[in-house]
């Protein structure tokens, strides 16, 4: 079972560095404020792009545009001196908008379609991801441009991320240097490596294996005269959500020291961070629309659901932080959504004081791979964003 997070509570013991309990006190005490209702905070994604910064100051910052792709997030990272992993037409136009220079950009999708792949090389992006021979085949359309193609891995781990992003992408480590000859043969530039060891991912020693076999094949690969110019790390950098973490100094240091060890300084090193800056700055505000007694559990059923909001739940196997403000006795509770599904439940079996309709449960922390993934099932409204810095 798991215990919703009295306001009281937590600002007497903090359970998430993440967490700004005035912030939220505020909220409960607002009564103007429409539900359901996202509230973004710029200054947010302001420190958490810092913050990444000054942990791993020898990769430059490539934001996960699929994590969130709010125009106040985009202008920010661009803000920041930041840059963007892309991985379609229309992440793309959302990037341009920023000011940002097209051929600085990362189209990381390994697998294109062949409309794509012409409209964003129209666009001007000049550096693309590969992982097999197929799409290699795709470069041998383009004749008056040299692009600039990135070779994809995947590495065995001893332990997985809560997303394994390397089951659908990512070649073996000998195919790398096939892949890069093909490339070469097709006209284009092999431009480097990249890997991404898994979304939310706590073990760190994932990065340093993937590190120690870029180095391995960097060499390989100079021996067949291919220069790799740039190496990008992936993303993954985890988010304390409801379980204590290493803050985020303390998980990359190693990665750090080992790309300082391992990575010649001639070679470029990126990563794409999309949860570290966009979740945090994210706070949901819902509302209780009904509420019944079930087989011994309190049902809320609220005005957003897994359909909207919490399709994190469901496509990124998050759960997020519930903060309530009632007062009494914990009572097992149930979380529900508001359409006509059975399957949308967010919360079951989660323990918290008995609550009536139209009281409000915050949920923080809901930037990430939340509101991109929604869609709009029963036609029933979606929360708006509020900017509020």
């Amino acid at each position: 079972m798991t215990p919703a997070m009295n306001l009281a509570v937590t600002t007497e013991q903090p359970v998430s560095r993440s967490i700004d309990t005035s912030f939220i006190r505020n909220l409960f005490s607002d009564k103007h404020l429409p539900s359901p209702l996202l509230l973004l905070s710029k200054s947010s994604v302001d420190e958490n792009y810092k913050s990444l910064k000054r942990a791993l100051p020898r990769a430059a910052i490539h934001y996960a545009v699929k994590s969130n792709n709010h125009s106040a997030i985009l202008d920010r990272v661009q803000a920041c001196g930041g840059n963007f992993d892309v991985c379609s037409a229309a992440e793309i136009d959302a990037v341009l908008r920023t000011g940002v220079d097209a051929g600085s950009l990362i189209h990381s999708h390994p697998i294109k379609s062949n409309e794509e792949f012409d409209s964003a090389i129209e666009k001007g992006v000049q550096v693309f991801v590969v992982d097999n021979e197929s799409e290699i085949e795709k470069l041998h359309r383009y004749t008056d441009i040299s692009l600039k193609i990135m070779i994809r891995f995947r590495i065995a781990t001893n332990h997985q991320a809560v997303v394994n992003l390397q089951y659908k992408f990512g070649c073996t480590t000998d195919e790398v240097i096939p892949l890069a000859q093909k490339i070469r043969e097709s006209g284009h530039q092999y431009y480097g490596l990249c890997f991404h060891i898994g979304s939310q991912c706590i073990f760190v020693d994932n990065y340093i294996k993937a590190i120690d076999k870029s180095s391995e094949l960097i060499e390989s690969l100079r021996q067949h005269d291919l220069e790799t110019s740039m190496l990008d790390i992936g993303g993954g950098f985890p988010v304390e959500y409801v379980e204590p973490i290493p803050s985020i100094e303390e998980f990359c240091q190693p990665i750090e020291r080992a790309l300082n060890e391992k990575i010649d300084n001639s070679i470029e090193v990126v990563c794409e961070p999309g949860r570290y800056i966009s979740a945090s700055p994210i706070t949901l505000v819902s509302s209780i629309i009904g509420k019944s007694v079930r087989d011994g559990k309190v049902w809320y059923y609220l005005d957003d659901g897994v359909y909207s909001t919490f399709s994190g739940i469901v496509f990124d196997s998050c759960q997020y932080p519930v903060i309530s403000y009632a007062g009494g006795e914990d009572k097992l509770s149930v979380l529900a959504g508001p359409t006509c599904d059975s399957f949308d439940v967010m919360y079951d079996g989660l323990m918290m004081p008995d609550h009536n309709i139209g009281d409000r449960i915050i949920f923080p922390l809901m930037g990430a791979y939340c509101a991109v993934s929604g869609s709009y099932f029963n036609s029933l409204k979606r929360p708006n964003y509020k900017v509020i810095d």
